[in-house]
């Protein structure tokens, strides 16, 4: 099974993505900050990471890079969603490691098309 790692200090929002990450059979786990992400990440090993960019309390990039520094082996997928497109935090993260960019809203079908172009989903 595929397993994702959803990072969003938002309850609300973090429910809203699990249940359709749920509807495309991954497994999600959630964590509200990077500390507690990076920790789950060296006990576990998801396929994929999605980021929210808003209330973190660090940058985006600077996440994706610490990610890509800490977790050995198989690397994760890593998807920034955001409300606003803010093309230098974009940049920056797509430069440091992330796939793509999510711009809310958005619904159970651009979240299955965004994983089946990374490959997690068939």
């Amino acid at each position: 099974m595929t397993r994702c790692l959803l990072i969003d200090e938002d309850g609300m929002e973090a429910d809203r993505l699990q249940s359709l990450l749920g509807a495309l059979g991954i497994d999600t786990a959630k964590r509200a900050g990077a500390e507690d992400a990076l920790a789950y990440c060296n006990d576990n090993a998801p396929d994929v990471v999605l980021l929210s960019a808003v209330g973190a309390s660090e940058r985006p990039g600077d996440f994706v890079r610490r990610l890509r520094r800490k977790v050995g082996g198989k690397q994760p997928v890593v998807f920034l969603y955001a409300d606003t497109p803010d093309t230098e935090m974009i940049g920056q993260s797509i430069l440091q490691g992330a796939a793509d960019v999510l711009m809310k809203p958005f619904d159970h079908d651009i979240l299955a098309f965004k994983l089946r172009q990374a490959g997690i989903v068939g």
